[in-house]
């Protein structure tokens, strides 16, 4: 194979056939010439009479066969380098730690990407040690300028992959610390060296914890940091600002002498910096600071701890940096709000975006002490000439909602409303656009300021609102949506609702607004999502509209499948299944409003449903939404549903079988849904299903998040069939018994989020599994003692047991087991110290729900029968 015209083929022949058939080509030497493979690329990468981009893509071809997104994938490809020859492997180490050497700056570049990959896979096995050390040579100063930026860019790759946990990476720390540093200081000429080092410093920071610790590194760290936002280069003075909101989240409780003596100041003098970029990430370090003290707060609450008490762990000591800076910073932050974009609907992100949102975070930390100067603010601007005093008023009023006392905002709301309604109608874009949003942020934070006598001047504002831009239209939506979940939550129990009275007028308008042919800033999404705001917030009394909505809805979703067959490309085909999407989630929210009434009309749901599916194409993305759609028929008629079985189980089987459609997930769940509606009904077709679960959990290549799907599953089965269940008991209770076990690869949030969900899964199907055999006692008998243990894992999990939701099912099934046995035939079980322990920190916990402390108190009546044998 000649790897170069290969590669060249690839990248750059304009014939896309050609094209495809040289990945090919590459795929399968890959795939079965691993060695060859090998060889050939890194050869190619270093024959410097090639051109640029097939040694380019040489490179990256050669690492892409060393990584992957995919964990499985990833593994698989490590392993196979593992098993690679010491010869080959070592020559390509060489010749990629020689090609960072090179003038080229693209190919370079694929080199550090490839030695970032090999080091992936080495260090962690204490492999390469002398990887390090070589780049802490090759970032000397006295090395050119190309040498030093590909070596730093190979110590950021590394970094950004790499577990910060493992021992072997951070041995490497100060080695990394050392090269980055000589890229940093302001002694290095080149600001590409200094921007890319400081890029990588970024990357490296959870790497060097241990440095961090020590006074005299971390202070030095600091220095280099601090120099490099007073360069004389953009570019580099918003990197150092965004490396030091890095380091402010990662070592918080180490920042106090640093933002005394420096970074109040820096970070001012950043904020008001012309440079859009620069003043954006100087804003960005304060939306950290905010973050990291509203987090030490949120858990010193979780503990109990007031606001002076000194807790034990320095993590929860907090030193105000956001109440301290609020006579310089927040005068700043509130002049940074008119720099808003000219172009109204230029969305990329500005320093009057950055601002508002710091402003926002602000609030919510410091509370009362933001109000008065940000009224004054907001006075001195609401009635300028300017469009963007005006816009920057109201942004700020909308920012502080969150936060000060309730109260005293209630009054300053009722005083800012008619002002603010007032300019719905401004000739600005943006000031209508904000004044939509303001208007959102108090229904959804303050709706009692609101009083019922001006809820219907807010109305009118609204509606004025709808019929303008899409832009003040979808914030409108968002509004209305607020409105009905704050002020409408029992509706649907009530003859009549404060909203009532305007559901004909507001409906009208957004089915207009839903029936435009485009979706230009999501103002059709928006109105169909506030429809089913409407109608799931519905009282008795507008019921006749929400009928209306849904003949109206039905006919659309007739008409979107006849224009199937005349979608002409891509584009339209998108605008049309996100249109078929928005109509079958509104028709979804209809049915579960209206309930067992459905069914007069469930033959011609279904049916048009099933008439949708047909036409989909493989693996379409509205697959989901009309199996959800389906669902909610089935929850709607319950046992009624079995007329539709026959015809809808070959849907249902197919979606099951192919696992790698993201509809598998949402057709296990309607077979859980399907088992609640026809309870012993769905027997007949539950053989087809078990053998198809467990085909799907035998399958090790399978994606893993279907396994804690069908579990739960299992246990929602279990308490739709009871005693019947006993068939697939044995099978199910050592799936629980396996899934129970389950072991993380890695410490990789996913990993570790993996786990947790197993875990949970296996709590459901227990629940289940219990409940469903609750009059046969002896038939649970022989997995007692599995189960149990598995509750005490949870106990002792604090991930776990201080979940709300895991600690409600935990100790309602220790109940549950505990009744289940009204004579003590495990008394000995319930004596140990962590049941009680559980069950009494369950019932205290300040932050769970009242059903989960029921739960707990239902486990403690049972577990004192347990005890007492009776």
């Amino acid at each position: 194979m000649d790897i170069i015209k290969v590669l060249e083929t690839a990248l750059l022949d304009r014939d896309p056939n050609k094209r495809t058939e040289a990945e090919l080509q590459l795929n399968q030497a890959a795939n079965h010439h691993f060695g060859e493979y090998v060889t050939l690329l890194i050869n190619a990468m270093s024959n410097t009479e090639a051109k640029t981009e097939p040694r380019m893509l040489a490179g990256i071809a050669l690492k892409n066969s060393l990584t992957a997104k995919d964990h499985k994938t990833k593994l698989s490809f490590h392993a196979r380098w593992i098993e690679l020859d010491f010869q080959t492997k070592s020559s390509v180490k060489t010749v990629a730690l020689e090609t960072l050497k090179t003038a080229d700056d693209r190919v370079a570049s694929s080199a550090a990407q490839l030695v970032a990959a090999i080091a992936d896979i080495e260090l962690p096995r204490n492999e390469w040690p002398e990887l390090i050390t070589i780049i802490m040579e090759n970032t000397k100063p006295e090395n050119p300028e190309h040498v030093k930026k590909a070596s730093l860019l190979a110590i950021g790759y590394i970094c950004e992959s790499a577990d910060p946990n493992n021992p072997a990476i951070i041995s490497q720390a100060s080695g990394i610390l050392i090269a980055i540093v000589q890229g940093c200081q302001s002694s290095e000429p080149s600001n590409v060296v200094r921007l890319t080092a400081l890029n990588a410093l970024v990357n490296s920071l959870e790497f060097i914890k241990f440095n961090f610790e020590k006074e005299g590194e971390r202070n030095y760290i600091m220095q280099v940091v601090c120099e490099a936002t007073q360069a004389d280069d953009s570019d580099l003075q918003a990197s150092a600002f965004g490396c030091l909101a890095k380091i402010m989240s990662l070592y918080y409780r180490h920042m106090s002498l640093y933002m005394e003596k420096a970074l109040y100041g820096l970070t001012v003098s950043g904020m008001q910096s012309s440079d859009e970029k620069v003043a954006c990430m100087a804003v960005e370090f304060w939306s950290t600071v905010c973050e990291e003290e509203l987090e030490i707060s949120l858990q010193r609450q979780e503990l109990g701890l007031d606001a002076v008490e000194v807790p034990d762990s320095a993590d929860l000591i907090t030193y105000n940096f956001a109440l301290v800076a609020i006579q310089d910073v927040l005068p700043t932050l509130l002049t940074l709000l008119t720099r808003q974009n000219e172009d109204p609907e230029d969305d990329d992100w500005s320093v009057a975006m950055a601002a508002g949102a710091c402003l926002q975070l602000f609030s919510q930390n410091i509370g009362n002490y933001i109000v008065e100067p940000t009224l004054q603010f907001v006075g001195a601007n609401i009635s300028s000439q300017d469009w963007r005093a005006k816009e920057a008023a109201v942004m700020a009023f909308g920012s502080i909602l969150d936060g000060p006392d309730h109260d005293q905002l209630k009054s300053i709301i009722d005083q800012a409303l008619p002002p603010i309604l007032a300019l719905i109608g401004d000739e600005s874009l943006q000031v209508k656009e904000t004044v939509a949003w303001c208007l959102g942020r108090i229904a959804d934070l303050i709706v009692d300021a609101i009083e019922l006598s001006k809820l219907q001047n807010l109305l009118e504002a609204l509606v004025i609102g709808l019929k303008d831009h899409p832009m003040v239209s979808t914030n409108c939506c968002w509004t209305l949506m607020n409105l009905l979940e704050q002020l409408c939550a029992d509706a649907p129990y009530n003859e009549s609702s404060v909203m009532s009275n305007y559901y004909p007028t507001i409906i009208g308008i957004l089915l207009e607004l839903s029936n435009k042919e485009d979706n230009d800033f999501s103002s059709r999404a928006s109105s169909y999502e506030a429809l089913s705001t409407f109608v799931t917030y519905s009282a008795i009394d507008t019921m006749p509209v929400v009928q209306g909505i849904a003949t109206e809805v039905l006919s659309r979703l007739d008409k979107t499948i006849q224009l199937q067959s005349q979608v002409a490309n891509s584009e339209d085909k998108g605008n049309l299944e996100e249109l078929q999407i928005n109509i079958l989630s509104l028709l979804t929210n209809i049915i579960r409003r209206i309930g067992s009434d459905i069914a007069a009309d469930a033959d011609s749901l279904v049916t048009l449903f099933l008439k949708l599916l047909e036409a989909q194409a493989p693996n379409s993305l509205i697959e989901e939404d009309i199996f959800i759609a389906i669902s909610s028929v089935a929850g709607a008629i319950g046992q009624g549903f079995i007329k539709y079985m026959d015809v809808f189980f070959p849907y249902l089987v197919k979606a099951l079988e192919n696992t790698e459609s993201p509809t598998c997930s949402t057709a296990i769940g309607l077979v859980a849904d399907l088992s609640q509606s026809l309870g012993l009904q769905i027997l007949p077709y539950l053989e087809k299903l078990m053998n198809i679960f467990l085909i799907i959990l035998n399958d090790g290549e399978v994606k893993r998040e279907l396994r804690p799907a069908i579990i739960s599953c299992f246990g929602d089965i279990a308490t739709s069939i009871g005693d019947s269940f006993q068939l697939y008991l044995e099978f199910v209770m050592g799936i629980c018994s396996q899934a129970s076990q389950v072991k993380v690869d890695d410490s990789s949030m996913e990993s570790i989020d993996y786990a947790l969900n197993v875990k949970e899964s296996v709590l459901d199907c227990y629940v289940g599994v219990v409940g469903g055999m609750a009059e046969q006692p002896q038939v649970i008998y022989p997995y007692f003692g599995a189960i149990f243990q598995f509750i005490e894992g949870v106990a002792m999990d604090i991930n776990m047991s201080s979940t709300d939701s895991i600690a409600r099912l935990a100790t309602g099934l220790l109940g549950d087991l505990a009744a289940m046995y009204p004579n003590g035939d495990f008394k000995q079980a319930y004596q140990q110290e962590w049941v009680t322990e559980f069950i009494k920190k369950t019932r205290s916990n300040p932050v769970f729900e009242e059903k989960t402390k029921d739960a707990a108190r239902w486990a403690r009546d049972q577990q004192k029968r347990q005890l007492a044998g009776f």
